[in-house]
């Protein structure tokens, strides 16, 4: 079952690289009309494969290994970039890749030896209930912030890693007894199945405003990092799904999160696209103001997003 698990999520990090640039390319660089419309159609359909294939292999195997395959797409996305975008992959930009790939499997590596199965109790189950509002309106209210591109995607992947445990508790409950009644313990599993489906949206619609104002491979870079992390912390806090800990392996985990929050900085300072942005960025002076940020509501909408900061 595990190794079922890590083909589909390796399978679902590849849906994830070429949805990212299909949305990515269409938010940030193409004029509204059709053609732009149906690209960001097709990565959304991909999107939703990745959802499908991720779902699927949380239920066969730890969210301790599944979540973090996710990294892989930073390759897949880098191969893609290069090949259809013409991206040139120069040193500092495959060593924050190399950096952030290793640190994450690092990270796997760890927690993988002392996964366990997970114990879910109401009072658990309520708590995630309670983080999963709260993210989506605490989202939802980012989303129209005028946070940048870093910001964006951190706030994204913390998002969609508490999504990703209550998944995997959703899938796990299915895989063990079948999918729940409307008894009042089934009741629960559908409330929280709906409470996901809420956070989801909310994190689908950051991570549009995270597209408009950055390339695609610090998206991922993030998500991948921030992500799987934070579906650990969840596992480990809510369902005692990594107990035993050692302070060795909690001071592993903490290098590795380090070294992956330090990948995607130097991604995001080292990309083509961002080295472009500052090297042809206007210098304000008192005869030339800068122009301030749109704050509208429609900048923020997924297909018209029009995001410009990038920190």
């Amino acid at each position: 079952m595990i190794i079922t698990a890590v083909i589909l999520a390796v399978a679902a990090a590849f849906c994830l690289a070429l949805g990212t640039h299909f949305q990515q390319y269409a938010v940030a660089t193409m004029s509204p009309g059709v053609r732009r419309r149906t690209i960001w159609l097709t990565g959304l359909g991909l999107m939703g494969l990745v959802t499908v294939l991720n779902v699927v292999a949380l239920g066969l195997g730890p969210v301790a290994i599944v979540q973090p395959i996710g990294a892989i797409s930073l390759v897949f996305a880098a191969l893609i970039s290069r090949r259809f975008f013409g991206l040139r992959l120069g040193a500092p930009l495959l060593i924050s890749i190399g950096l952030t790939l290793f640190s994450i499997f690092a990270f796997v590596a760890t927690s993988a030896r002392f996964s366990h199965d997970l114990v879910a109790t109401s009072e658990s189950i309520t708590w995630l209930l309670a983080v999963l509002v709260a993210l989506a309106v605490f989202g939802t209210l980012f989303a129209f912030s005028r946070a940048g591109h870093i910001r964006r995607i951190i706030m994204t992947g913390i998002v969609f890693g508490t999504v990703a445990a209550a998944t995997h508790y959703l899938a796990r409950t299915v895989v063990a007894d079948g999918l729940p009644g409307f008894d009042p313990v089934g009741a629960q599993w559908w409330t929280v199945l709906a409470a996901v489906a809420l956070a989801s949206a909310v994190g689908f619609w950051l991570v549009q405003t995270a597209y408009a104002c950055g390339p695609a491979e610090t998206v991922l870079a993030g998500l991948t990092v921030v992500d799987p992390i934070v579906a650990v912390i969840i596992g480990a806090a809510f369902f005692g799904e990594y107990t035993g800990l050692t302070p060795a392996a909690i001071g592993m985990l903490l290098l590795a999160g380090a070294g992956g929050i330090g990948g995607v900085w130097m991604l995001s300072r080292f990309h083509p696209r961002a080295l472009e942005a500052r090297t042809t960025r206007p210098t304000p002076t008192s005869a030339t103001r800068p122009t301030p940020p749109r704050t509208d509501r429609a900048d923020l909408t997924p297909i018209t997003a029009a995001t410009t900061e990038t920190n």
